[in-house]
């Protein structure tokens, strides 16, 4: 049975941020024969309707959406961006009732099963519990759009394909976040890392190459429902540290802050993942970190990285 997709283009809102951007140069040298388009701030504001009102010429059943754009925690995890977030989703609906398309693919996160929660293993059948706006806002955005396209799209929610993913690092991201490329910017940079409690709670941790091939196989696969980004593994943030700094070579410095919250582990189990791509193999920690390092020090050399 052939469960390849009819896609002839491909529309990315927000291909200038950090996972928006690897797909958008992925696709291009991929799939030479798709037409790949990409929008982002400025040029698209989807929190303003009529931005959002522009798009519809490029929407039709031969088309795939994949929507990368939203206000990132690291911006600050606020009221204010909570309704930002929510507003660009209700500006995307309102189009999609009228301009359905052949499959969408929407960047939530693992943040709706609360980032200060604990389960045993989180699958996609773990109940959500969002703690954040952040949290709250894409698990919203999930509702409205399973309630736009189950309603007004030809193929209803079918044509809707939930990203959650771990929290994703590698080259590009600048962040700083608390994480493996931000403890490498600080490492490189000669600052200390600052470890909340004592940094030995597990957290899942996806390169972002990984997740760029599964959104690519996934996208052309007739595969629909919520799927959770992750390997399967989880690290400490004490060995995310202890990587950082033999791939580094600079001394570290840390520094520990009291906990504010309960110590919470997160662990994934990756089975649906794993039945809809069984030939799908991660990349390790250290390797994802070292080609993080490669490639921002070739950066820093003046070397071009992308074509």
């Amino acid at each position: 049975m052939n469960d390849q997709l009819e896609i002839q283009r491909v529309l990315i809102l927000g291909h200038s941020g950090f996972i928006g951007g690897h797909l958008y140069r992925f696709l291009e040298q991929r799939s030479p024969t798709l037409e790949i388009i990409g929008r982002s701030k400025p040029e698209l504001d989807l929190t303003n309707k009529r931005h959002a009102e522009s798009l519809a010429v490029l929407l039709d059943e031969r088309t795939a959406v994949m929507m990368c754009a939203g206000v990132k925690k690291q911006l600050g995890d606020s009221l204010e961006a909570f309704s930002q977030n929510l507003e660009m989703t209700i500006n995307v609906c309102s189009l999609l009732e009228r301009r359905p398309v052949r499959k969408f693919v929407f960047f939530s996160s693992a943040a709706v099963y609360g980032e200060d929660v604990a389960h045993r293993r989180i699958t996609e059948r773990t109940p959500v519990h969002p703690t954040s706006y952040y949290g709250m806002a894409k698990y919203a955005s999930e509702r409205l759009l399973w309630r736009t396209l189950g309603i007004h799209g030809q193929r209803g929610v079918r044509a809707l394909l939930v990203l959650r993913p771990a929290l994703v690092y590698g080259p590009g991201d600048h962040s700083g976040g608390y994480g493996p490329s931000g403890f490498l910017q600080s490492l490189r940079n000669g600052k200390a890392i600052t470890l909340w409690g004592d940094g030995e709670e597990l957290r899942e941790f996806i390169f972002v190459d990984d997740v760029i091939r599964v959104v690519h196989d996934l996208t052309f696969r007739d595969c629909s429902g919520v799927v959770n980004l992750a390997s399967g593994r989880s690290y400490t943030f004490r060995e995310v540290v202890d990587v950082a700094s033999r791939l580094v070579g600079n001394e570290t410095s840390i520094s520990f802050r009291p906990r504010t919250k309960a110590k919470v582990d997160h662990k994934f189990h990756n089975r649906r993942l794993q039945g809809l791509l069984p030939s799908l193999r991660f990349t390790t920690l250290e390797d994802g970190m070292r080609r993080t390092l490669s490639t921002e020090a070739q950066e820093d050399r003046g070397q071009p990285v992308w074509p």
